[in-house]
């Protein structure tokens, strides 16, 4: 049994997101901004869903949190971490809209914002490429093991959160014709079938992540959204997992770190521009710990 499921990590009901990452100001502790996120939170309702999670700096000042190494230390990656993550589900841009301008008066002078970006559900899930995005959650129990750190371990009952933003170049993806665009991919393009193992090229985005470690599937549990406008545009890749070290490993593997040296062709067609993780603890330790 877990103690509690996370915030809001499996309900999609809602088209509309936000996502807000602060950094704490000063010398400003997360306790400062107990009462804030608390209000904040307090924006939960039937057409908003808040949920909230800590960076590695400030989430050990949590009880029974997981440790967090620092993001870049780990992957080696770009690195923007920060200290406070918000991400607001609505049933619309407006209801997103007016979450967010709350949110950030609430907060005040104790943080600085340092991203926003806006998502949506594009078509039936699709990423902006056109391909059909987490075809890979897995179901029922499988996505709790996933996503959720067990009975017993520290932040039992909560999610190691890993955010990303990714521009795209579609442009350049488009002009490739669509059965190179599936081989970048893994899966057919329509109907999103995935490639058997004996066709799977090395370089498949789902070759590279849909694998094993000592016999464990590396699942995640994906909630990924497009972002942008017509000019910038691309992917907020966000996931939910039961250890961090699962991440470390899927990263190493799409960016030729790992013994194979093989790199995910799908990095050819889009930009990392943003990286961090964050502890979201279960719903019941979050209202515990804004109640003090």
């Amino acid at each position: 049994m877990q103690s509690s499921l996370p915030q809001g990590v499996f309900d999609k009901r809602f088209s509309d997101h936000v996502f807000l990452e602060y950094e704490l100001t000063g010398d400003n502790s997360l306790a400062s901004v107990r009462e804030a996120l608390k209000t904040v939170n307090e924006q939960t309702g039937e057409n908003l869903f808040v949920t909230m999670a800590f960076g590695p700096k400030v989430s050990q000042q949590l009880d029974s949190a997981p440790e967090l190494p620092r993001y870049g230390d780990a992957t080696n990656l770009l690195d923007t971490q920060a200290d406070v993550w918000v991400w607001l589900q609505g049933k619309d841009r407006g209801t997103t809209f007016d979450a967010a301008r709350t949110t950030n008066q609430l907060l005040g002078e104790k943080v600085m914002l340092v991203r926003e970006v806006v998502g949506f559900v594009y078509h039936d899930s699709r990423d902006l490429t056109g391909f059909v995005d987490g075809i890979g959650n897995p179901d029922g129990q499988k996505a709790l093991d996933a996503a959720i750190i067990p009975e017993g371990e520290p932040g039992a009952g909560g999610s190691v959160v890993l955010t990303q933003q990714w521009r795209h170049d579609l442009a350049a993806f488009h002009q490739l014709p669509q059965k190179e665009q599936e081989d970048v991919i893994g899966h057919t393009k329509p109907d999103a079938q995935e490639y058997d193992d004996d066709v799977m090229p090395a370089n498949a985005h789902v070759g590279r992540v849909d694998v094993s470690k000592d016999g464990v599937v590396q699942r995640l549990w994906r909630r990924s959204v497009p972002y942008g406008d017509s000019q910038e545009h691309g992917l907020y890749f966000l996931a939910f997992s039961c250890e961090w070290e699962r991440y470390a490993f899927l990263l190493k593997r799409m960016f030729g770190a790992a013994e194979d040296g093989i790199t995910d062709r799908l990095t050819e067609f889009t930009q990392l521009v943003s990286g961090a993780w964050w502890f979201c603890p279960s719903q019941a330790q979050l209202n515990q710990w804004l109640e003090g």
